[in-house]
């Protein structure tokens, strides 16, 4: 090689390359003849590496379909190699820029969307392929748009990874939209890359922790589906590991995930048959209290009452004397004498058994309505009725449950606004009939509904106990003890508040905020709070991380660490401040006008 030419591939080489240790003797080794006249001075590739060097000379002579070919053969090669990621990326940018400069907008955008599929960070591929929208006439900026456009591709098939980047910028565009995060998550995990279903679990799990309207719970009870699909997937690779315990794990992690779908849907089927599955998986390898007690729940969710009965019973015998069999018991009883598909016989056993121990207890408001229900389905209209006017004669403020069963059995409903909604007082609680002797206001309704003030002795006890091995700093031991209480009332939101709080004291923040939020959607009051608490605590290392990028100058990390912390705490000004500024250093001057606007719209909420 002559000199000349040698320092002038030195000059025109990566810095990464050169990083590397491939200088410009390396590449003169054995020269190689390309098509036509053009003359190739790297090897013959036969390693990442080598097929990496190939491609950047390729781009040098402006063969950019060939170094495209070649940089992706090089990251297919070493996956996990960023160099080679960045590389390719840059290269679709680069061909991308030529082509627009061409004004062949069409192509153009298909390489931009190509470079940002593999680096989502590239921000000047964003910015550009923005434009080369808006040359088109079309509103790059409204997220419905580009919604459409990643719908659209998802269904057309070889368009993947258009929908991916289209749906990538619908989160950009809603940071704080958990559907969007959702639909970028499920589009993932449909790839033929292992890297791709990693990517979309953890879009996944951003999605749960962002905000759902009560218009998008459906979305949401798919969203904890597809994560526990992909945990119980995740769980079977792990199957034939020499340590188990890793496989029963994630089993156990599964589980959790089925059962917070069942907590939004209790009719979902799809949700209880994984919960069930998982569990008896779970047990074919350590069949504990707790795991029975978790699928004898799951049977009792699938009207399936002998095996729930079964399951129970076996828990009976790991742990006669755990207070949670109680709560057991009366959840089974609750679920007898409420479904309709029950024989009658069944729903007689379980009215004995209730009012058995309701002679123990004949002040519980809550046996007393279970046994009323029971009556009812077995035809005494009479007794039932008797029975919720005890109750309400106890506790006015009492499951509204009662009153509303009340009301249908004597045909005399509480008052009801025009558009249907319950009519409340001046204290923000519905009104009773004034016709129901002895009922009061309810504390609320629902699926969010907070517990009543006569909740059971054993659940009250079992949530003492998890607070009190909580502030014994026994975390593991808590733990098992909320999960016992979750396995027989999914929508107990004291327990989902304690198992967040063991996992902040654990360290495990993703998780923490997780339980946090579905203590939130329970109408636990302090829960958002601690949501927010955690949010701030999950991004305090990562903004070290970008300070010392800034001061490094190394401006794409620190671009790339920003964004990460505007999804954990899309409510916090400051990070996108920083976030523009090092953008518009970048160059990216329209990303960080947006993201400057969307500052300033923050601090005015302060």
């Amino acid at each position: 090689m002559r000199p000349s030419l040698a320092l002038f591939i030195a000059a025109t080489m990566p810095c990464s390359l050169l990083l590397m240790g491939i200088g410009p003797q390396a590449l003169a080794k054995p020269a190689a003849r390309g098509g036509g006249s053009v003359y190739l001075t790297t090897p013959n590739p036969t390693t990442p590496i080598e097929h990496n060097n190939r491609a950047v000379e390729l781009g040098s002579k402006g063969l950019w379909d060939q170094a495209i070919q070649e940089h992706e053969i090089a990251l297919d090669g070493a996956p996990d190699v960023e160099m080679f990621r960045r590389n390719l990326s840059s290269a679709h940018l680069r061909y991308a820029d030529i082509l627009a400069g061409k004004k062949n907008y069409t192509a153009a955008i298909q390489h931009y969307r190509s470079a940002l599929y593999v680096d989502p960070n590239n921000g000047q591929a964003d910015y550009s392929l923005d434009r080369c929208l808006q040359a088109l006439g079309k509103s790059a900026g409204d997220p419905g748009y580009r919604q459409s456009l990643a719908e659209s591709a998802e269904r057309t098939p070889g368009h993947f990874t258009e929908a991916v980047v289209e749906y990538r910028k619908c989160t950009k565009l809603q940071e704080n939209s958990g559907p969007a995060y959702f639909r970028l998550g499920r589009c993932l995990l449909r790839g033929n890359r292992d890297q791709d279903i990693v990517s979309g679990y953890k879009e996944l799990l951003t999605a749960v922790r962002k905000s759902w309207g009560e218009n998008e719970q459906d979305q949401l009870v798919e969203c904890h589906l597809l994560i526990a699909d992909t945990l119980k997937d995740f769980a079977y690779k792990a199957k034939n590991y020499a340590d188990r315990t890793k496989y029963v794990k994630r089993l156990n992690n599964s589980a959790v995930e089925y059962r917070r779908a069942a907590t939004i849907a209790p009719n979902n089927m799809q949700a209880v048959r994984g919960l069930i599955e998982v569990t008896l998986e779970a047990i074919s390898i350590s069949p504990t209290f707790n795991n029975y007690l978790t699928l004898g729940g799951g049977y009792v969710l699938s009207g399936d009452f002998d095996r729930a009965k079964a399951n129970y019973e076996k828990a009976w015998k790991l742990d006669p004397a755990n207070a949670m069999l109680a709560k057991a018991r009366r959840v089974y009883h609750q679920n007898v004498v409420s479904s309709a598909i029950v024989p009658i016989t069944r729903v007689a056993d379980s009215v004995q058994k209730l009012e058995a121990e309701l002679k123990k207890n004949p002040e519980d408001t809550e046996i007393l309505y279970l046994v009323a229900r029971g009556k009812e389905k077995l035809g005494e209209t009479g007794e039932a009725v008797a029975l919720l006017q005890k109750a309400l004669s106890i506790n006015k403020y009492a499951n509204p449950e009662i009153q509303a069963s009340l009301a249908r059995l004597t045909g005399q409903a509480p008052p009801t606004t025009p558009d249907g909604k319950p009519a409340v007082g001046a204290d923000g609680k519905p009104i009773a009939s004034a016709n129901l002797t002895g009922a009061g206001a309810a504390t609320g309704t629902g699926a969010g509904a907070t517990k009543t003030p006569d909740a059971s002795a054993a659940s009250a006890a079992a949530l003492s106990k998890v607070e009190g091995l909580l502030r014994d700093g026994k975390l593991d031991e808590a733990d098992q003890e909320a999960d016992k209480i979750l396995a027989t009332n999914p929508r107990e939101g004291k327990a989902w508040q304690f198992k967040g709080a063991i996992q902040e004291k654990k360290g495990n923040l993703d998780d923490a905020a997780t339980d946090y939020r579905q203590a939130a959607g329970l109408g636990i009051a302090d829960a958002d709070s601690q949501l927010r608490q955690i949010n701030l605590a999950r991004i305090q290392p990562l903004q070290k991380d970008a300070d010392k990028f800034v001061a490094d100058k190394n401006l794409p990390e620190a671009a790339s660490v920003l964004r990460e912390i505007t999804i954990l705490a899309p409510s916090l000004p400051g990070p996108y401040k920083q976030l523009a500024d090092v953008l518009k250093q970048m160059g990216d001057t329209k990303e960080a006008e947006r993201l400057l606007n969307k500052a300033n719209d923050l601090d005015k909420q302060k």
